[in-house]
């Protein structure tokens, strides 16, 4: 192991013991969580909290860890909390280790700045990626029923996570057939690829039916689960109603575009290749045209404005909201830079010969589940960065200079957190994601 992971051992541990030190009370949604773990320690398993919306498979696995850590002097609060930032985060790395069989990159990915954050706080988010992380290479290794199993409970940990196990399935579908897919025109239209796609299940669906019966019998119930429940949250259903929100994606484009793991020097250049084309090629100015015209319409017609986005000051997403997207200059003049993102990344994917088909197949999910959140939350696009990652490929260098600034955005954003208090309507006041 490389000198970054042992940096990263003592940052987490540095962090943990900040943040516990500073914020020794519940913050925000841990609260809500804090209570419901408190509750299923006396043994309360019929109680629920209405503000909760996720299912209870993180107080189910974190009962024994907090049973042992009680008996060590830690408090509930503290107990989860190393939970989250130990346990979990220390399995996603060993896992994503072997996925991406690079470990710099799943290093790279473990300090994502849209969810290294919340691993030091009792929430759901860290769990979430864990078991997605662990039903991901078990199905890649074929271990179809112990998967179906991690797929469970990812699902029980956050329900959107039922896309991802869709999508994984599919991908572990692609891969056992990729040659069947591989055209030599990587340009080859969306539909076009798509409808090679569904011949090739049609023709396959008693393989298809055979190996992932498990899966789908999960997707079955959760379908079940959603009649009988009357929506797909559990608590606040008030606040978390499910709403056509398509904006989201012009949001995680700039997000996917800053993270993205390549050289700048080199994303400059692909940069300044993208927009000479768009000068000097007439196909370009047109592709250009079409691609800003559906950012527009996105951005007018499907901006869902969630009233947490409008009251709660202690998000960055607030500020960024009252002082940039809630203004229209900015709103549709961000619609040039999210078409000209669009062109880049096309551009280098193109270029690079990554895998075309399994790009747009992993769009398509990641459209899905972004478009009908209704509030704007980063950590949201947590989940469509892990595989993106998984599919590039990047050097070395690139990602030891990325884990670094990676690590300083890090410690900006907690040291904010700890530090930097304020007058509000709650009992603490904290800017977080």
């Amino acid at each position: 192991m490389g000198y970054e992971i042992y940096f990263t051992i003592l940052i987490n541990l540095i962090f943990s013991l900040y943040i516990n030190y500073v914020v020794t009370i519940p913050y925000m949604d841990e609260e809500f969580h804090l209570d419901q773990m408190q509750h299923y320690l006396d043994s309360d398993f019929a109680y629920w909290n209405p503000k909760l919306t996720t299912p209870p498979m993180l107080y189910f696995l974190n009962y024994p860890f907090i049973i042992l850590l009680s008996k060590m002097g830690f408090n509930i609060l503290t107990s989860c909390r190393l939970i989250n930032t130990f346990i979990y985060p220390t399995i996603t790395f060993l896992v994503l280790s072997k996925s991406f069989q690079n470990m710099q990159k799943a290093l790279l990915f473990s300090i994502l700045p849209t969810i290294y954050f919340y691993n030091f706080l009792f929430y759901t988010d860290t769990l979430s990626i864990t078991l997605l992380s662990l039903s991901f290479q078990l199905l890649q290794s074929k271990y179809y029923f112990i998967s179906s199993i991690f797929s469970l409970c990812s699902v029980m940990s956050r329900q959107t996570n039922i896309l991802w196990i869709v999508y994984i399935c599919i991908k572990d579908y692609l891969d056992q057939n990729q040659t069947k897919l591989q055209f030599k025109d990587p340009r080859l239209s969306i539909l076009f690829h798509i409808n090679a796609l569904f011949n090739m299940i049609f023709r396959d669906v008693k393989i298809i039916v055979k190996n992932y019966k498990y899966h789908i019998s999960i997707l079955i119930l959760f379908i079940g689960f959603i009649y009988k429940n009357g929506g797909i949250v559990l608590g606040d259903k008030d606040n978390h109603n499910l709403v056509f929100h398509a904006a989201q994606i012009m949001y995680f484009l700039p997000v996917l575009f800053i993270y993205f793991p390549i050289n700048w020097d080199t994303l400059l250049q692909y940069t300044q290749l993208s927009i000479k084309r768009l000068l000097l090629s007439r196909n370009a100015k047109f592709t250009y045209l079409i691609i800003l015209i559906i950012c527009l319409q996105i951005v007018h017609y499907w901006t869902h404005i969630h009233p947490f986005i409008l009251s709660d000051n202690r998000h960055y997403v607030f500020y960024i909201w009252r002082k940039i997207l809630s203004k229209d200059f900015y709103r549709y003049g961000l619609c040039f830079i999210y078409a000209l993102i669009i062109v880049i990344l096309s551009r280098i994917l193109i270029i690079r010969k990554e895998q075309t088909f399994q790009l747009i197949l992993l769009f398509i999910f990641t459209t899905l589940s972004l478009i009908f959140s209704p509030l704007i939350e980063p950590r949201y696009f947590s989940i469509p960065l892990l595989f993106f990652y998984y599919h590039c490929q990047f050097a070395e260098q690139t990602l030891k200079k990325q884990i670094t600034v990676f690590t300083l955005i890090n410690c900006i954003i907690i040291y904010v957190f700890c530090e930097v208090q304020f007058s509000c309507d709650f009992p603490q006041c904290r800017f977080m994601f």
